[in-house]
């Protein structure tokens, strides 16, 4: 296991020892948030014995500035998203309008009287008066929000790919060691739910023994998936792998992503089921701006016939920036660190031609059932309450392992099997030209009849058909035909040339 260290007044402190912890965890937040160069209220009061705080000028502008010497640490304007304050390990979105009751309350701190006589009472006081009301405070904000220091943008959030968040520290992925929270460094705005802990967790290695078994085939694919989580804590997208959960209900999937889920706060995202779905309609997918910052995103159970878009895909598990159109705003961009997960009982629709949903999925096959005597009910709470952070620390031993080893995700033999069977097995088209109908310049079917031989065909394999006009294009493009005017016109039926279904294949029109 990775020891977990934060750089303390003695030197590296080891957070997974209880007493590194204790010692991590007894830095007051104040001391944490505000750091060496804070201005402190005393600095900023008008003169020895002073009962409240001046300006360096009077008006809209020198109060934003007091407001930034007070508060420049604890807060900042994030461009796209708006105001975040420091929680004392994180930046966090400020949803309480906690800002504009520290402007107030600045306001009500400020003083009347100018001891060194820079300004005369009747100026402080219609200053403080302008400060105290709504407008002033408002006022008092959009001057801060430009102010160098407090200005933020969306980009700098999250940007390090190599540093997980948690609520002790900083891990570095790369070394595993662990930096005490600070303002002042790179802005992190996702959070793991738990700090790691190097502490034993058995119940979660039952958990993949009894998922994918104790032999040598079961450590391979528990070893391969150790290494694919940890890739998944980072932010980096270069691997461009799509890992599909893939079996039967019960055996484990929504237990293992539940866990994970859970313990990586929100780095973690569940997105909605038609997410990567291809649309009937013309509007836009949604929910491109959660993707932010985010690490893993976990699209929700396929069902049967749901057909991914392909290019939706390629763009979502690519390096590219991905660009955000707001209505009534501007558009915003920002550079990928999530990866997309999938689960399913069921395999996906994909064209035939899908090469990159092909090159880039790794299927975990779920095969195995609960063993008898083990089932627990709510397994995941129960291995997140009783062993979460020494299950972080796994994953983060993951992360690590995929930083500094080979970076090979192509997976095991049996993973790499079934990935390579998955275009085959959902191109149901494909799978009944190939099964149910044979090629030869020789014959000819009716339209209508394979069509209706399909439909049965799909019926009976469990998947939904595509429409007759979807089919149609298949039918053509398998005997070569460039338009719909080169079918057979016979009787006022229409037929396709050289193709014929084979014997047995029936068809219900």
């Amino acid at each position: 296991m990775l020891q977990g260290t934060v750089s303390g007044a003695e030197g590296l402190l080891d957070v997974t020892d209880p007493a590194g912890r204790a010692a991590l965890l007894a830095v007051p937040a104040t001391e944490a948030s505000r750091g060496p160069d804070h201005t402190s209220p005393e600095q900023l009061r008008a003169g020895p014995g002073s009962p409240g705080l001046v300006p360096d000028s009077l008006g809209d502008r020198g109060n934003a500035g007091l407001f930034v010497a007070l508060h420049g640490r604890d807060f900042r304007y994030v461009r796209e998203q708006g105001w975040y304050h420091w929680s004392g390990w994180r930046w966090e979105r400020d949803e309480d309008d906690a800002v504009l009751w520290a402007v107030g309350d600045m306001a009500e701190s400020m003083a009347e009287v100018d001891a060194t006589g820079r300004f005369t009472t009747a100026a402080l006081r219609r200053n403080r008066q302008r400060a105290m009301s709504t407008a002033g405070m408002k006022a008092v904000l959009a001057h801060a929000k430009d102010a160098p220091g407090i200005a933020l943008d969306a980009s700098s959030l999250d940007a390090d790919a190599a540093a997980l968040c948690t609520p002790t520290g900083v891990v570095d992925l790369r070394t595993g060691r662990m930096m005490p929270p600070d303002p002042t460094g790179r802005h992190h705005s996702r959070s793991t739910s738990v700090p790691p802990a190097d502490i034993p967790t058995p119940r979660w290695y039952r958990f993949l023994a009894d998922t994918f078994g104790d032999d040598a085939e079961g450590m391979r694919m528990i070893s391969f998936l150790h290494e694919l989580l940890g890739y998944s804590l980072t932010g980096e997208v270069t691997a461009q792998v799509i890992p599909f959960l893939y079996g039967k209900g019960k055996n484990g999937k929504s237990v293992l992503l539940e866990v994970v889920m859970r313990l990586l706060g929100d780095y973690a995202d569940a997105a909605p089921h038609d997410f990567l779905m291809a649309q009937t309609s013309d509007g836009p997918h949604t929910g491109l701006a959660e993707l932010h910052g985010r690490r893993m995103v976990v699209c929700s159970e396929f069902r049967s016939g749901d057909r991914l878009d392909e290019a939706r895909v390629a763009a979502l598990t690519g390096s590219s920036r991905i660009t955000v159109p707001r209505p009534r705003r501007d558009s915003f961009s920002f550079r990928p660190t999530h990866k997309l997960w999938l689960i399913g009982n069921h395999w996906p629709e994909v064209d035939p031609g899908a090469v990159v949903v092909r090159r880039r999925m790794r299927v975990i096959p779920f095969e195995r059932m609960p063993i008898d005597g083990r089932k627990v009910d709510n397994l995941a709470a129960v291995l997140v309450t009783e062993e979460g952070p020494g299950i972080l620390q796994w994953l983060i031993t993951g992360a690590h392992r995929y930083l500094n080893g080979t970076r090979d995700l192509a997976g095991p033999g049996s993973a790499a099997t079934v990935a390579s069977t998955c275009a085959e097995v959902r191109d149901p088209v494909g799978r009944f030209l190939e099964e149910c109908c044979r090629l030869d310049s020789s014959l000819r079917v009716e339209q209508t009849q394979l069509y209706g031989a399909y439909r049965t065909w799909c019926r009976a394999e469990g998947h939904v058909p595509q429409s007759s006009r979807t089919f149609a294009v298949r039918v053509r493009e398998a005997v070569g035909l460039s338009t719909p005017k080169n079918m057979i016109l016979s009787n006022q039926r229409k037929f396709y040339p050289g193709i014929g279904l084979v014997a047995g294949v029936r068809a219900t029109v």
